[in-house]
Formats: structure tokens, C-alpha cells, sequence
């Protein structure tokens, strides 16, 4: 796990969730952390949560952080440059950016262009086009580099009452293998975290019940975003020097379970009252 010397992206670091929890455990191993958020408010409040982070079995990392929005070419190329301006060679990429909206909840023929386009936005195409900066400054220099993608359960499996998030997270899943074959020449190495139910400051704003959101789990929680960072820093680091392409599952089990939805194939870890009103016709 020793990442000293090495400056790694982490984008959506801001908002104490997985983006937050893996720019600490890079940190941790030693790494110089650029933190991207397009939110300035959030990535103070991380500057202070990530003050004491210490290095293991080596120096603590540096912490440099970015305000931009990574939805734009600009934003984009901000990120690369303020990372290879930074000390230490860039080589690795964390995508953290992504989720759902409420509106994004809802029966797949009510599902309308502006819900679709939103999706892929928020979830697809900011991956594409950050990884392809980076790997463009990799392989300019002849650089080797690590690219790891938070992707879903949802991409891996189907996604009812949430197409457009299922769909785009699918794309994503394909995204990744696709790279990993045209890069792994170059010696960079791309792979994903097929993350299930996390509990995040997000995830607990949308009202989730910790009880029920873990049914259908055999591990009988729901995850942590440090079950999650522990799988990134494995792919990033160089104990996964012979591994890309692959998805690593942090779901506790839940993918080799079958009755992940109930009788309406209503996905049974949904307990907010306003997603279960737009899935079921309620909302207004």
C-alpha cells in the first residue's frame, strides 16, 4: 500500500462519503491526494477532516485540492494540470463522482429524455473523458498509472425502478474493460468497485432505514465507505500489479443472492417514502 512519490485524482472528494474516506487512505499510504469537488465549501471541510492523516510504514501524503467541475472539458483540464503540477508523478485516478437524484427513481415508462440525460451526465460521461486526460498525460510521458472506477451493483445486475442509473453504470462496467484492453500496452491498469448499499451523508439524507436497507445482504449491513476505499487502495496499489479489467464486488454478498426484490420487483433496500411513491404512481 505504499503510494509515496505517487499523485493520485480522486474526484467527488469533498462530502465526508467514499470520495472523502478514500482521499484518507491514500493519504494514509502515502500518496499526494488531489481532492476534486466542484463544491469549495466541501472541500474545506475536508482540508480540516483530513489534517491528521499519517502515513503508514512511510511519510504522510500531501493534500491538494481542486474546485472544478468535471462534467466540462475545462474543468477537466484543470484537474489534470494542477495534478501534474504536483509533487510526486500522476498515476493514479479514483472516479467517484456519481449517484441518483430523486426524479431518477421511477417506472421506466414514465422515464423521460431530461431523467436520461441527467443519468449518463452524473455517471458516465465525466468517466470516459477524465480517465482519457489522464491516461493522455500516462502515456505522453511514458508513465505506467492505476484507474479505478466506483461503479454499482446496479451496473452489474438489473436495475428496476432506476434505468437510468442501472443503464449508465452498465456503461460504465463496460467502459472500464474496454480501456483496460486498449491501455494495459501503455502499462496503465483500469479497473472498478461494484460498491451495493453504502451508508453515506448522502445515502442517510434520502431517509434510508439502516434496518431494512440491509435486507437482502448476507452480511446483514449495509456497507461502509471505508468497505469500499479498502478495495480501491487494493486496485490502486501495486498488489494489484497484475490485475485490470476486473470489478471487485463490496456488496456484501448481495449479488449472489436472488431475491434482491419483492413481489413488484421493487428493489427490497428502497425505504424512502418519496422513491416508493414515484415507483408506484404515487407522486405528483
Amino acid at each position: 500500500m505504499r503510494l509515496a512519490g505517487r499523485t493520485v485524482i480522486v474526484s467527488g472528494a469533498g462530502g465526508g462519503g467514499i470520495g472523502t474516506t478514500c482521499a484518507r487512505g491514500l493519504l494514509e499510504a502515502g500518496a499526494t491526494v488531489v481532492g476534486v469537488d466542484r463544491d469549495a465549501d466541501r472541500l474545506t471541510a475536508i482540508e480540516a477532516e483530513l489534517a491528521d492523516a499519517a502515513g503508514v510504514g512511510g511519510p504522510a501524503g500531501t493534500l491538494v485540492t481542486v474546485c472544478a467541475d468535471i462534467s466540462t472539458a475545462e474543468g477537466i483540464a484543470t484537474v489534470v494540470e494542477r495534478a501534474a503540477a504536483a509533487p510526486g508523478d500522476l498515476y493514479g485516478l479514483v472516479n467517484v463522482v456519481g449517484g441518483s437524484l430523486l426524479p431518477h427513481w421511477a417506472p421506466a415508462l414514465d422515464f423521460d429524455r431530461a431523467q436520461w440525460e441527467q443519468s449518463l451526465d452524473l455517471n458516465l460521461h465525466h468517466v470516459m473523458f477524465l480517465s482519457q486526460g489522464v491516461a493522455r498525460h500516462l502515456v505522453e510521458r511514458g508513465l505506467p498509472g492505476s484507474i479505478v472506477t466506483i461503479n454499482s451493483t446496479g451496473g452489474v445486475v438489473a436495475a428496476p425502478y432506476h434505468v437510468g442509473y442501472g443503464t449508465a453504470k452498465a456503461a460504465v462496467l463496460g467502459l472500464t474493460r474496454t480501456l483496460s484492453l486498449e491501455w494495459g500496452r501503455y502499462g496503465i491498469r483500469v479497473n472498478g468497485v461494484a460498491a451495493g448499499s453504502i451508508t453515506t451523508p448522502r445515502a442517510t439524507a434520502t431517509g434510508q432505514d439502516p434496518t431494512l436497507a440491509g435486507r437482502g445482504v448476507p452480511l446483514r449491513r449495509r456497507g461502509t465507505p471505508a468497505d469500499v476505499a479498502a478495495a480501491v487502495l487494493f486496485l490502486i496499489s501495486d498488489l494489484a500489479a497484475y490485475t485490470t479489467g476486473a470489478v471487485v464486488p463490496v456488496e456484501g454478498g448481495a449479488l449472489n443472492r436472488l431475491g434482491l426484490f419483492d413481489d413488484e420487483n421493487v428493489p427490497i433496500h428502497v425505504t424512502n417514502p418519496q422513491i416508493l411513491a414515484r415507483i408506484h404512481g404515487e407522486a405528483g
